[in-house]
């Protein structure tokens, strides 16, 4: 699919570059928070008082205090091709939400945002091309893309008896820019741009279900399943066509005429189907382990009616945390949150009838911040790390990422009724 492939490394150490990023609707982000991506990722069967799991919304009715949770992650790309190696740096906002208990381990709400998708890609692809019927001259195709997908959304979750259900409603926007050149080897021939930019914007769901069941007087077993059948995205398509000329003072091209310009009409993007289920195994205040089953149907994906390199993906995650002592009056790393955990699976990218398959391994902390004397504040500090490696020898390329996120959740009070004015 990819042929003879080159990643411009003019911008290596400044700006993302995945060449995956440019099939489907981009690379995928890491849809966990940072408490749960320390252990794996696990989310369906995961529900915490101190914590804002907007994987399965049927975890949202266990929110004791209004939590605002924000998260940021960094790190880098290594990208391996036929030995010749390629690495760059990114950075960006995970997820900023606020959980909001509206009856304490019964009903819970939160207001979110996250990004859904990054697309950010710089290919070069040579090629020859013949001229004057028998002249066979080497040319150049240059790929370069841009943008993603946002979600709003709002949430619920709510308990009766060992069940809860929840369910997340939002809105999907963003835009996906993609720049094709084709540059000849001789100035007789101006260069060609072809721009291709997709907006988005559309309404979404999510729902939640989560079985709480108590083994002992501090043991219990969560089961969560979370699901949404496919939905029809609104998008409206941008085309622009022109030919370009090289500039020896700038040292790029500059355009030379504009061949057309169309704004699109409205279409639509089918965003495929997608299941997971799992459990968490928990004795209070001690320790944790669990696994889950995700799994989304890519090949119903459509763009304005066309299909693309991608496949059914699927991934199992498993993980755990410890507290060595959560009630410690002394020894801070006594109450130190410990995370370990790990996944495999099938990326939801295929090319040349290749499967694109994924690993990773991930640790974590989740550090407490010392509470203030007579106040209702608790504030934690979640760090994981992440390595990653997608594609084996029989892909074209091979990629490892290295992530680390830090989530800050800080928990308060609200509505606090006075007693004495």
């Amino acid at each position: 699919m990819f042929g003879t492939i080159f990643l411009l490394a003019n911008s290596v150490s400044a700006q993302d570059n995945s060449p995956y990023s440019r099939y489907g609707l981009g690379d995928l982000n890491n849809n966990q928070n940072a408490v749960n991506r320390g252990m794996g990722g696990i989310s369906q069967g995961y529900n915490d008082a101190q914590a804002v799991n907007f994987i399965n919304p049927a975890s949202y009715h266990n929110l004791m205090l209004t939590t605002l949770d924000i998260g940021v992650e960094g790190g880098a790309r290594a990208i391996n091709q036929n030995g010749a190696k390629f690495t760059s740096g990114f950075g960006t906002l995970s997820y900023l939400q606020l959980g909001v208990p509206v009856i304490r381990n019964r009903w819970g709400l939160n207001f979110g945002l996250r990004p859904v998708t990054r697309v950010s890609y710089n290919i070069q692809q040579g090629a020859t091309g013949t001229y004057f019927d028998t002249l066979k001259l080497p040319l150049s195709n240059r790929y370069e893309g841009s943008g993603g997908l946002y979600q709003f959304y709002v949430g619920t979750g709510v308990r009766i008896g060992n069940f809860s259900i929840g369910a997340n409603l939002g809105y999907l926007f963003g835009n996906v820019e993609a720049n094709t050149r084709l540059i000849f080897p001789t100035s007789d021939i101006y260069a060609s741009h072809q721009m291709l930019r997709t907006t988005y914007s559309s309404f979404f769901y999510k729902v939640g279900v989560q079985y709480r069941a108590k083994l002992n007087k501090d043991m219990d077993l969560t089961f969560g399943a979370t699901g949404s059948l496919k939905q029809d995205m609104t998008a409206r398509q941008e085309v622009l066509q022109e030919t370009m000329i090289y500039d020896a003072t700038s040292d790029n091209f500059i355009t030379q005429d504009t061949v057309n310009y169309s704004k699109g009409a409205i279409g639509t993007v089918v965003y495929p189907a997608e299941f997971g289920a799992g459990f968490v195994l928990r004795k209070y205040d001690k320790w944790q382990v669990g696994a889950d089953f995700t799994s989304s149907q890519w090949d119903q994906y459509r763009s304005f009616d066309k299909p693309d390199s991608v496949q059914n993906s699927w991934k199992l995650a498993v993980g755990g945390q410890f507290v060595p002592n959560l009630n410690a009056l002394s020894g801070y790393w006594n109450r130190v949150a410990y995370r370990l955990g790990g996944y495999y699976g099938l990326d939801y990218f295929r090319f040349n009838g290749k499967n694109m398959p994924i690993i990773g391994f991930t640790v974590g902390a989740g550090l407490p911040v010392r509470r203030l004397p007579y106040s209702n504040q608790y504030s934690m500090i979640n760090v994981a790390f992440e390595v990653a490696h997608r594609g084996n020898n029989e892909t074209i390329l091979k990629e490892t990422v290295y992530r680390a996120t830090i989530g800050f959740t800080l928990s308060d009070k609200w509505f606090i009724k006075r007693k004495y004015d």
